[in-house]
């Protein structure tokens, strides 16, 4: 079984040969525009999927600084030949055609509220600005939202397997349970049911940005095919827990610890492995590929992660 067929596989709860893996890892964008950074990685470390980050895009593209809320009620949706879109598309592209036959590929959007976060560079300044001009703030919005549907339209067809959805701002102290599903659900599943209708195959990180645990419960009936968190920092949501939880009964990926000194870091070959071998036995072979919590620690050895690979291989042997 191909990398691409066993991750198609997995996602749709089909039998695998192995569970697949592919970690989540961030990569130095002024160099090649990110392509040779993570196709060699992935290549050099036989995951079977790769998630195309949007390093060096994540902050909206201005030619005027966006300190204000009035300033966000000014900007306007980009073209598809301005570099902001026209960048992606190109990293999208290569990406592809480097791996392919290799790894199945995934292109990472962000909900339009983090992408305003990003910009500004501050946990809490988008919440001061949602507060203090809630229609400049929407429209600002608006306009991502639009940038996120001409990208989403252009990728088609390039060969990539799928997309992958990051969702953050439900941390605890940020909003109660009824606001983040007022304010930002009606966005969240927006973009999700029309990356669902444009592509077959949809990742969703459920992030834990800040290592802080979320109102989780405002992502529970989130209509998501495979879905990804930190299941050690949210509380008692283990990876198991995730198949039967939400409302859509996603497949599921994740597993590793990313933080500085935890296992997939520190640990021996043997501990990897074993820990490994754990989570297929905790979760099944089925609807499940290992990963991570969110994005690789730039101090993270690759070799620890052709062990998670080969602890998969070894899986296989051992239960044959």
């Amino acid at each position: 079984m191909d990398a691409v067929t066993r991750v198609q596989h997995a996602m749709k709860k089909l039998p695998v040969d192995r569970v697949p893996v592919g970690f989540l890892k961030h990569f130095d964008y002024e160099t090649d525009n990110a392509v040779a950074g993570q196709t060699t990685w992935a290549l050099e470390n036989r995951i079977d999927f790769l998630t195309i980050e949007m390093d060096g895009f994540m902050e909206f593209a201005s030619d005027t600084p966006l300190v204000t809320a009035q300033d966000w009620g000014k900007i306007r949706p980009h073209k598809k030949t301005a570099p902001y879109i026209a960048g992606q598309y190109d990293r999208a592209c290569r990406a592809v055609e480097r791996v392919a036959g290799n790894c199945a590929t995934f292109y990472s959007f962000f909900a339009p509220y983090s992408t305003i976060k990003h910009t500004t560079g501050n946990e809490t300044r988008v919440n001061l600005l949602y507060r203090e001009d809630p229609e400049a703030i929407t429209h600002a919005m608006e306009v991502i939202e639009e940038d996120n549907r001409l990208l989403m339209d252009m990728l088609q067809g390039i060969g990539l397997t799928g997309v992958a959805v990051a969702f953050q701002n439900a941390e605890e102290w940020r909003f109660t349970y009824d606001e983040y599903r007022e304010l930002l659900t009606p966005w969240d599943k927006r973009l999700l049911g029309e990356l669902r209708s444009s592509y077959e195959y949809v990742l969703t990180h459920l992030c834990s940005w800040g290592n802080e645990p979320n109102n989780f419960e405002v992502w529970k009936d989130y209509d998501m095919m495979c879905c990804n968190w930190g299941v050690h920092i949210e509380r008692d949501m283990p990876l198991a827990k995730g198949l039967t939880w939400f409302d859509s009964k996603p497949s599921v990926y994740g597993g590793f610890d990313v933080r500085p000194n935890k296992l997939i870091i520190t640990g021996t070959e043997k501990e990897i492995k074993d820990y490994t071998k754990q989570i297929i036995r905790e979760t099944g072979r089925t609807g499940v590929m290992i990963s991570s919590d969110c994005s690789l620690l730039d101090n993270t050895p690759d070799e620890h992660i052709r062990f998670v690979v080969e602890a998969t291989e070894e899986y296989e042997t051992e239960n044959a």
